[in-house]
């Protein structure tokens, strides 16, 4: 992976770390989430009267990828939002950083991407580390936890989480390779919200809960858009120059800076796994980048 590529990837994932300590603060997560996407889409916006006087309008095959990638995108939202609602995040959310794993192999089969054997134990790596933050107990059984719980239906959606993501970073590879960034991310991030917007409009009381959201919390949405978009492009900028399968694994360290942040802002422990964690996403990141 170039260093260019892996810089964008690194600071997307700090942008990503940022949004999330905003979304955290609110008590109305998706109704927010969904604002947060479209406040993005508006700054987009503005970026393209400035910057062409015009939105450009998108070829179809851009739309078809974007509306396949923004459905499997919102499908690891969804997942995600409901396995939080339903079960610890303790177990849920290591099991969601699964996707990375599944990514090598989608990758193989529909883009014919092949990664060095370097490469592939620097995914392994970044992985473990993210799945080593978000445990406090430093034994086999303390990292196997979310795994004994497979009863569970929270934890069964943060499984589905992981791999809906997965499927959906592929298409987004094929989306960055053939089209501008730019366009391509636009339109993406339209799409994303407004499978988003329509699965909260289907849900009693979503419509009064948006409206809240948008009342009461709309310099934060702004705010949290604004980071958003910054996530959204340098992600996609380093993804167009890599495999998405280092791509993808690369962009885990967000836990590592999501860890730092919530110690730092939220006072939040930073226990023994975590720093462990964080060396195995520091040498998994740097194989990555070797191989």
């Amino acid at each position: 992976m170039s260093t260019a590529a892996l810089g964008f990837i690194l600071l997307s994932a700090l942008f990503h770390a940022l949004w999330n300590v905003i979304l955290k603060t609110s008590q109305r997560k998706l109704s927010f989430n969904i604002l947060m996407h479209f406040s993005a889409v508006f700054l987009f916006s503005i970026v393209f009267l400035l910057w062409q006087g015009r939105i450009p309008l998108p070829p179809f095959r851009l739309v078809v990828l974007a509306i396949s990638a923004g459905f499997f995108f919102a499908l690891y939202h969804l997942c995600l939002t409901v396995s939080y609602e339903t079960t610890d995040v303790s177990l849920a959310y290591p099991l969601t950083t699964t996707g990375p794993l599944y990514i090598p192999l989608w990758a193989y089969v529909f883009i014919g991407e092949r990664i060095s054997p370097l490469g592939g134990a620097g995914i392994v790596l970044v992985f473990l580390g993210a799945w080593a933050i978000q445990v406090e107990k430093v034994s086999l059984s303390g990292m196997l936890a979310p795994f004994r719980n497979l009863k569970n239906p929270g934890v069964l959606l943060a499984l589905a989480a992981g791999f809906f993501y997965s499927i959906g970073a592929v298409i987004d590879k094929k989306g960055v390779s053939g089209f501008d960034v730019f366009v391509y991310t636009y339109y993406l991030d339209f799409i994303l919200g407004l499978f988003l917007l329509i699965n909260l409009l289907l849900v009693r009381g979503g419509r009064s809960e948006f409206l809240a959201v948008f009342r009461e919390e709309g310099g934060r949405v702004l705010l949290a858009g604004a980071i958003l978009f910054g996530s959204f492009i340098t992600y996609r900028l380093g993804l167009k120059m890599a495999r998405v399968s280092y791509a993808a694994s690369s962009r885990q360290v967000n836990a590592l800076f999501g860890v730092l942040l919530g110690a730092a802002l939220f006072r939040e422990k930073f226990w023994g796994t975590r720093l462990v964690g964080a060396l195995l996403i520091a040498v998994g990141v740097a194989l990555i980048k070797i191989g």
